[in-house]
């Protein structure tokens, strides 16, 4: 017998209450069993799971996604972005560019033996994410490549957003950010696009991230004085930006992660290929940038 399960606070068809133990995940319980191995998994899958099955070559059966290997171990390994969710991803290699923000993904994140729960502290929500569904999104061409971590929270992410679209939460709440859908779009089909770092930061650590925006011409002193900061303290921050122009090969409408700053570069963390770090000078960085993301760490 095969089973998957699904979960959030509040309840749905799908989902039932229950309190997640970082220290006892085994207490969890599957609540959609399949009796037949040959029910097909599309026919079953959360709702609010979108796995594009016309991507995987053969259109196999349910059982035939148990068998991939995923490894969970709390570190974000280099990764390649497919989804138009590089606020998603940015902010999560922010974190992961620090200690403590290691820690917070590590705590995030519990294995279980039938799949994976994601626990997004900032809300109090547990989403049980079924092997299945990680088995099948990892061989798809639709969800983030490199670390199985990362596709996790990504996972998460989407059916947390979609629940948020369609279920219209969003109007409940006016805090804007993604974890109410206040800037959620309204596209059930793609809910991952559109977001802010500072929402994939709070659901993870519990803890608000604060914007800074640059001067239209020039960089401000709040620009300048967070560089400077950084520069001084690597660790003391998570941080995302963007970029006001197309210089230096970098893209507008596009989150970027700053992994450190010397004495005559920024260090940045594309996540159309994190793997390959982009270093641009200070003057053309303080120039350039629209805005910076970020969240202290040592006092959170």
């Amino acid at each position: 017998m095969l089973s998957i399960s699904a979960f959030m606070n509040n309840t749905n068809p799908i989902a039932e209450k229950r309190q997640v133990s970082q220290n006892n995940p085994k207490n969890l319980v599957s609540i959609i069993d399949f009796k037949m191995p040959q029910e097909k998994y599309k026919d079953f899958i959360p709702k609010f799971y979108t796995v594009d099955f016309d991507s995987i070559a053969g259109w196999q059966y349910v059982n035939n996604y148990t068998n991939t290997e995923i490894t969970i171990n709390g570190n974000i390994e280099a990764i390649k972005q497919v989804k138009n969710d590089c606020w998603l991803l940015a902010g999560i290699n922010a974190l992961a560019n620090t200690q403590k923000g290691r820690e917070y993904i590590k705590k995030s994140l519990v294995k279980t033996d039938d799949g994976v729960v994601v626990c997004f502290k900032g809300t109090n929500t547990n989403i049980i994410i079924p092997q299945m569904v990680l088995s099948a999104a990892k061989q798809s061409k639709k969800y983030v490549k490199g670390s199985d971590d990362m596709l996790a929270i990504e996972l998460a992410a989407e059916y947390y957003k979609k629940k948020l679209i369609t279920n219209n939460d969003y109007t409940k709440n006016e805090d804007p950010n993604v974890v109410n859908g206040k800037f959620a779009l309204g596209n059930p089909k793609d809910p991952l696009a559109g977001g802010f770092s500072s929402d994939i930061i709070y659901l993870i650590t519990g803890k608000k991230a604060k914007t800074f925006f640059n001067a239209k011409i020039g960089c401000s002193k709040k620009i300048k004085d967070l560089v400077m900061s950084l520069k001084e303290n690597p660790e003391k921050y998570a941080i995302t930006c963007n970029f006001k122009e197309k210089l230096n090969g970098l893209y507008i409408h596009h989150a970027y992660t700053i992994k450190g700053i010397d004495g005559e570069f920024v260090t940045l963390i594309n996540p159309h290929n994190s793997a390959n770090e982009e270093k641009i000078p200070i003057k053309d960085f303080c120039g350039n940038v629209r805005s910076i993301t970020f969240l202290d760490l040592k006092n959170s």
